[in-house]
This record gives structure tokens, C-alpha cells and sequence, in this order.
């Protein structure tokens, strides 16, 4: 993957906010609502223009560094979120 489309790892917060496991699709207990659609959509679009700006800042996660991290998820070893680095 070449740099220009590496992104941050999202922290902690946002993943957790970021969950959507619980809007089932088709579920007409808990469909989203346009305002709820509203909400979400902006506030996707600000944590976007958030990566954009690290990114420019020079601010990355090395791909290596999220593979491991990954890897390490569900084992008795894992690893916490990579950070960002600087070029």
C-alpha cells in the first residue's frame, strides 16, 4: 500500500463509537432514523477530515505495526493499538 493511502488507527473511542453490529440491516425494531442518519454522516465526515489532517501533518501507522496488532487480537498476548509515528 503505497502512503498516500494510509490512515490513522481510529482511537479506542472512535472504534467503539464507529460500531454499528447493532443497526441490523432490515431490522424494523431499530431502523436508523434520518436524524440519526443525519448525525452519523457528519460526524463520519468530520472523523475523515480529522485522518486528512494527520495524514498532511505527516502522522501515519505503519502497516506492519497494524498487522501485528491485529494478529494479536483474541490471543492471550494481544497488543494494544498501534500509534501514530511522524515521516
Amino acid at each position: 500500500m503505497d502512503r498516500k493511502h494510509r490512515q490513522p488507527i481510529p482511537s479506542a473511542t472512535n472504534l467503539l463509537a464507529m460500531d454499528t453490529t447493532h443497526l441490523k440491516t432490515g431490522d424494523a425494531s431499530r431502523p436508523e432514523t434520518e436524524p440519526a442518519r443525519g448525525r452519523r454522516i457528519a460526524w463520519e465526515a468530520e472523523r475523515i477530515a480529522e485522518a486528512r489532517a494527520s495524514l498532511a501533518a505527516g502522522r501515519f501507522v505503519a502497516s506492519k505495526d497494524v498487522d501485528a496488532w491485529i494478529d494479536s487480537l483474541d490471543t492471550d498476548h494481544e497488543l494494544p493499538p498501534p500509534r501514530a509515528r511522524r515521516r
